[in-house]
């Protein structure tokens, strides 16, 4: 299967000042500096979310149609929607979850 390059990955808002005020040797920046990086080489590297399964959240506040999720390492996850505008197809990453607790808690997944 043919890799898909996007014209540009971005950081939503909320996500972008985030990452700014991370340090630059911290372990999630790092993390998220790897997954973004494999987004620009390949806009499908992650999973897609099924179209019943995406979070009202993401809806509510995005209005996205389409979300994947990454996995950054062991215990951290992002999740993206693919956009496409005039200037061609972009991956617009919307969350990053410090912890596999979030990222659960964003799902409505229940946690003994």
């Amino acid at each position: 299967m043919k890799r898909r390059i996007p014209v540009a990955v971005l950081l939503e808002r909320e996500i972008y000042d985030l990452y700014l005020r991370l340090s630059g040797g911290d372990d999630f920046k790092r993390a998220i500096d790897r997954g973004l990086g494999v987004l620009e080489n390949d806009m499908f590297a992650g999973e897609q979310i099924k179209k019943r399964q995406i979070p009202r959240y993401y809806v509510d506040k995005y209005d996205v149609n389409n979300l994947y999720r990454l996995r950054l390492d062991r215990a951290r996850r992002c999740c993206y929607t693919i956009v496409a505008d005039y200037e061609g197809v972009k991956v617009v990453v919307l969350e990053v979850f410090p912890d596999h607790k979030s990222y659960e808690r964003r799902f409505g997944y229940k946690m003994s």
